[in-house]
């Protein structure tokens, strides 16, 4: 069944304090001008790239195998704009949870919102295939305004950060599912309803196929596959991104992944990606390069990381 709104009753005994204060500094943050709440993210990223070694090595490496064109100084500077994005990203997600929707409506332009209408016309689920851009959780709630979706979610390791984005999502969306609970991904499809899956993280050698992603074979989950032949759901892909210089949000919805499923996961592991890359090839360091996105690797190749 999707999750339920949890209670946040449990959580205020002095161990969680330090995590409530950093939820009150963002609150605050998302209170001030625009200009400042975006240079207040950028704030965020310069420090998390001065603080965490691991993930700046972690993006190093992957900016300097997907972008091998570009020289040392460019992708040293494309680094720090990847930590600065995703500092912004942490701002945008407060803004998905606590702000005021209303106030974020002339900023936000939606193409390609026709298709999701025209596959529910048809009577049909919509999967929508989106990917950890680092305005997730903004860009996927301002979309739900018009097109409502129920969200697969992977648990927070932290008890309260799981009930802080459990909360911040179901204020906006129907529901979420558990990304492990396919039978319940299947019976929203197939009742007809919109359901947003990210399939652009590492699952592992025994869930995956290998497909190119940025010229290097990537571990693929062939999920959007297997649940485009269980439901005959239309797929569908959404981005979001930030535009105009940080002042607006574009949200695309493209009919890029139509030949999915091919009876072929391979081959459908392939479209998979070079649309996913497309889109971040858009905005590239709006993109999750935090991750280890080739951790599994195919066998006898050395390891990345």
């Amino acid at each position: 069944m999707p999750l339920t709104k949890p209670s946040l009753a449990k959580f205020y005994s002095l161990k969680y304090w330090p995590i409530w204060f950093g939820l009150s500094i963002l609150r605050l943050i998302i209170t001030l001008p625009w200009a400042w709440r975006i240079a207040a993210g950028r704030a965020i990223g310069w420090l998390l790239y001065q603080l965490s070694s691991r993930r700046r090595s972690i993006t190093q490496t992957n900016i300097a195998l997907c972008f091998s064109d570009l020289n040392t100084a460019q992708q040293r500077l494309m680094v720090r704009q990847t930590f600065a994005d995703n500092g912004i990203g942490i701002i945008e997600t407060a803004m998905a949870w606590w702000s005021s929707h209303k106030n974020l409506t002339q900023r936000v332009s939606i193409e390609g919102g026709a298709l999701i209408e025209q596959a529910q016309t048809q009577g049909r689920g919509v999967l929508l295939v989106g990917a950890h851009y680092t305005s997730l959780d903004l860009g996927g709630i301002l979309l739900a305004q018009h097109y409502p979706y129920y969200a697969t979610y992977q648990r927070h390791g932290n008890a309260l950060m799981d009930c802080i984005i459990r909360r911040g999502r179901l204020t906006h969306l129907p529901g979420i599912v558990e990304r492990g609970d396919i039978r319940q991904v299947i019976r929203l499809l197939k009742q007809g309803n919109i359901v947003w899956l990210a399939p652009d993280q590492d699952v592992g050698p025994q869930r995956s196929v290998f497909a190119p992603f940025f010229g290097i074979d990537t571990a693929t989950t062939p999920i959007i596959s297997r649940l485009a032949s269980a439901t005959g759901a239309k797929v569908l892909q959404f981005s979001h991104h930030r535009t105009q210089l940080d002042q607006a949000y574009l949200l695309s919805i493209t009919d890029s992944l139509a030949s999915i499923p091919s009876g072929q996961l391979e081959a459908d592991a392939a479209v998979l990606n070079a649309a996913i890359e497309a889109k971040v090839r858009l905005k590239p360091t709006q993109y999750l390069w935090l991750h280890r996105r080739f951790k599994t690797r195919p066998k006898n190749s050395p390891d990345i990381y």
